[in-house]
């Protein structure tokens, strides 16, 4: 995908945070967020951390909060910035107090040899160790175009709208840490970069997904029977609630304006999230009828 589509966007964000949407539907349209920005999350954060593997954590862990946090954007159309400063953070989190740890010649040795001698692949190890150690010299400005550029090539214009500067100012940036650069070495990154970018695959996604849907798995007590604890697990992208014995599978009905149901009889479930976007209660309902509010202990 090389344009983000701010139209479509922002048409995202709407049903993921609509009142009016399901479960199911809000989790598909983050779903399908997640699947726009998560190259450009993961370069970001490279950019950051000079550091792939914790490039990718920071990437997953902004995508989950961006999820707990998504009703508190006021402008859907603003979801680009506001995501880069959601990964920004996250990134300070994991280095706070301590330095960033740089990818090595021996932790970029893992990327396979495509048939070449031990001394060809020696050569390109070292290659590619020179290349990040020559963007890791650029100023953070700069740096942070490059990589968003050359992580998928996104166009000018969605780096702007993710940087939240002009698109003269990313041509700039581009075309200033071009000079500083030489041809093969920036082809020579762009090459490594590609091979590591999330879209690459469907891993990624996957793990946002599983740790959006980890907010909702813990243990609940219901605030007028203390004795009852439900306990919400979850299996893969399906929801599973345990109490007095009893196990029922949860699910999102497409057509329906509740959170939660399940198979077995007419009762459904809602979350309630605090102001920082964690859930903090269960609710439970019959036939309509609310049946009991559950506070999250664990």
């Amino acid at each position: 995908m090389r344009g983000f589509a701010m139209n479509n966007t922002r048409a995202l964000v709407v049903k993921a945070t609509a009142s009016t949407s399901t479960f199911a539907e809000r989790h598909e349209a983050f779903g399908e967020l997640v699947t726009m920005f998560q190259d450009m999350a993961y370069g970001c954060a490279y950019a950051a951390l000079g550091d792939f593997h914790l490039a990718e954590d920071a990437a997953q862990g902004a995508f989950v909060t961006a999820w707990q946090r998504l009703q508190q954007l006021r402008q859907p159309e603003a979801f680009p910035g506001w995501l880069r400063r959601i990964v920004l953070t996250e990134c300070s989190r994991m280095t706070r107090g301590k330095r960033p740890r740089l990818v090595t010649l021996d932790a970029s040795a893992h990327v396979a040899s495509g048939g070449v001698g031990p001394q060809e692949a020696l050569e390109r190890d070292q290659l590619k160790s020179a290349v990040r150690a020559a963007v890791e010299s650029l100023p953070r400005a700069e740096r942070m175009a490059v990589v968003l550029f050359y992580v998928r090539e996104h166009s000018h214009r969605d780096i702007g709208e993710f940087l939240g500067v002009p698109t003269t100012t990313v041509a700039k940036r581009l075309h200033t840490a071009r000079a500083r650069l030489k041809g093969i070495i920036m082809g020579a990154f762009s090459d490594d970069f590609k091979t590591r970018r999330p879209s690459r695959d469907a891993s990624f996604a996957e793990k946002v997904r599983a740790g959006i849907y980890d907010c909702y798995a813990g243990q609940y007590r219901y605030e007028l029977r203390p004795d009852l604890v439900v306990t919400i697990r979850r299996d893969g992208d399906k929801l599973f609630s345990e109490a007095a014995g009893q196990t029922n599978e949860l699910f999102a009905q497409g057509d329906a304006e509740a959170e939660l149901c399940t198979r077995e009889f007419d009762g459904r479930g809602e979350f309630e999230r605090d102001a920082r976007g964690r859930v903090t209660h269960f609710v439970y309902f019959e036939f309509g009828k609310e049946m009991g509010r559950a506070l999250k202990i664990g």
